[in-house]
């Protein structure tokens, strides 16, 4: 199982859409991604992505967060990085876009 990073905007805020940003994210990971999944609510919306084995998760995460604040992404967005073979308990990397950005243990949901 490939590395992960899952993206997260909120609803009600000004910024990129779901459909300008999955086009500006296609362009961003380029052939290092597969688009594997996406949802909306009354939250906001995600966009998933499975980086290629040979790719080093944290390497495009610290591109992925200046990149996504330089292209107008709404404010409060995150994304979670998760290591090849995540398995809740494990170490994962929350990443807010205009924040921190820290290594946590719990469950991705809290």
């Amino acid at each position: 199982m490939p590395a992960s990073i899952y993206v997260y905007c909120p609803a009600g805020k000004d910024g990129l859409g779901r459909a300008d940003l999955e086009e500006a994210m296609e362009e961003f990971f380029g052939a290092a991604d597969e688009h594997c999944g996406a949802g909306s609510g009354k939250a906001g919306f995600h966009l998933d992505y499975e980086l290629e084995d040979d790719e080093d998760p944290h390497a495009w995460a610290d591109r992925l967060k200046p990149f996504l604040a330089r292209i107008g992404v709404r404010p409060d967005s995150t994304f979670g990085v998760f290591p090849d073979g995540w398995e809740p308990g494990q170490a994962w990397r929350r990443v807010e876009v205009f924040g921190e950005d820290r290594r946590r243990t719990d469950h991705p949901s809290k």
